[in-house]
């Protein structure tokens, strides 16, 4: 884990020297006059006001999230969520489920990276993670319908989203990156990797990612998954959805959520 807090920081001195520049730039545009020293105090003014909220700049940037404010998420489909006393939140479907998930209740934009780790507790699990979830068009709010029971009809036919799916071998897939919804007879399907890569009982660090039309999947920090959407959708909400198979029913684990943007 030191080493992802490690690239961030570097993520954030960068940005910080970028500012810097800025602010050079900005103020060698100023002509000051020896002779008037209002110039030079609004120079001086300028620099110490934009270095002062460079903090508040960075700190907008990374949001980490405790189990409690996932636990706070709304929670959607037949199942359980808590709070796990090792400091970890838990969700759990029930057998005759659709599927649970929870959804968060602000909306991002189009450049954003989620980052946590998460362990399934069943063999039967199946686990995706949405991002750019919201209303068909170009609404970035998000619709869910009063007694919505988990199911998948909503998220590939009237929500606009894209789908990373990393543990899906219960399923007999292999981690994928799909776009919803699509057009009847279109693969949603905009990569896809070769072999499955999780086990159960397991915790595995997970980055789910896009920059603008880019996006990404990675497991424990190797880039399993890299696309381009050409006709990308806008910004929208993030979810984290399990789903059992079989008649199994699917539980995990989730802990050091952090969401960048």
């Amino acid at each position: 884990m030191g080493s992802k807090r490690d690239k961030d920081v570097l993520i954030l001195r960068s940005e910080i020297f970028n500012d810097l520049v800025f602010v050079k730039r900005v103020l060698s545009n100023i002509v000051v006059n020896k002779y008037n020293c209002k110039i030079m105090n609004t120079k001086f003014f300028v620099f110490f006001l934009l270095l002062s909220l460079m903090p508040f700049r960075i700190q907008a940037q990374r949001q980490e999230l405790t189990p409690e404010d996932l636990y706070n998420w709304p929670f959607y489909g037949q199942g359980t969520k808590l709070v796990e006393s090792h400091n970890m939140f838990f969700m759990k479907e029930a057998k005759e489920s659709n599927g649970v998930m929870i959804v968060s209740p602000k909306s991002y934009g189009d450049d954003v990276v989620v980052r946590y780790d998460v362990m399934t507790l069943t063999p039967a699990s199946v686990l995706v993670a949405i991002l750019s979830a919201s209303n068909l068009g170009k609404d970035a709010g998000l619709r869910i319908p009063e007694g919505y029971d988990g199911s998948m009809k909503l998220w590939i036919e009237d929500v606009e989203s894209y789908f990373y799916a990393f543990r899906n071998g219960p399923h007999n897939f292999t981690p994928f990156i799909r776009k919803y919804p699509v057009a009847k007879g279109e693969d949603p399907a905009l990569v896809s990797y070769d072999k499955n890569v999780m086990l159960p009982g397991v915790f595995y660090s997970i980055e789910i990612g896009r920059k603008k039309n880019d996006l990404w999947l990675k497991v424990d920090g190797e880039k399993i998954l890299e696309t381009t959407d050409e006709k990308a959708y806008g910004g929208g909400h993030i979810a984290l959805r399990l789903r059992g198979t079989a008649g199994e029913y699917a539980a995990c684990l989730v802990r050091n959520m952090v969401i960048i943007q």
